[in-house]
């Protein structure tokens, strides 16, 4: 019992090396396991983030583009390609004195960012008025979504007529639209991806506004 007691000869070499990779291939492990946790914890909050910015963003345009209305004679759309609208429309708060107030609303991509300018007559004023022109000074500017671009081949804005046939809104416009299409489309389409700050993060998004105000024939 003495002798096992007093015996100081420790681990041999091939012990020692032995623990020692064992240890690194534990530590290996444990390193892999915490680089795939954080990786996946990363690329799920960017998902979070791509998504809510693309449904706040497709909510904002779709509430824009369903407020538009026609002034006298005037079509609602003022101009409209792929990339950019411009329209009037109505969105009164409920505290305002004029219950439909005409706007002037422009909704354009710059980049990867989808901008919204409004002008507002100061007071605000009801149809038949015409809100200020686009040369002025927009009362309100924001950027309603960032990080965007487009899906695949298909323009962001697209705009559609009514089927004589039908009565159906199926009938692509070309772009930009002629004066005649300009009273013609009665439904938009927006259409986006939303990008996250990794490349395998992404969220498409769209939706169909049709007009249904009634100052618009």
């Amino acid at each position: 019992m003495r002798a096992r007691l007093s015996d100081e000869s420790g681990f041999t070499l091939v012990e020692l090396l032995a623990a020692i990779v064992v240890g690194m291939v534990v530590m290996f492990a444990v390193f892999a396991l915490l680089d795939t946790a954080v990786s996946l914890q990363a690329r799920t909050v960017d998902r979070i983030d791509t998504t809510d910015r693309g449904r706040v963003a497709i909510d904002r345009l779709s509430q824009g583009f369903a407020s538009r209305i026609c002034v006298a004679n005037e079509p609602s759309l003022v101009e409209a390609d792929d990339t950019h609208t411009e329209f009037y429309a109505s969105l009164a708060p409920e505290s305002s004195a004029v219950r439909l107030t005409v706007q002037r609303r422009r909704v354009a991509v710059v980049g990867t960012t989808i901008r919204e300018d409004v002008w507002t007559s100061d007071p605000p004023l009801g149809p038949p008025n015409l809100p200020p022109a686009n040369t002025t000074t927009p009362a309100r500017t924001r950027d309603v979504a960032r990080g965007i671009s487009q899906t695949a081949t298909t323009p962001i804005f697209r705009y559609y007529a009514k089927d004589e046939t039908s009565g159906l809104p199926t009938v692509l416009l070309a772009t930009p639209l002629s004066a005649a299409d300009l009273r013609r489309a009665v439904l938009i389409d927006v259409s986006f991806t939303s990008e996250g700050k990794r490349d395998d993060v992404s969220t498409d998004y769209s939706n169909q506004i049709l007009t249904r105000s009634a100052t618009c024939v």
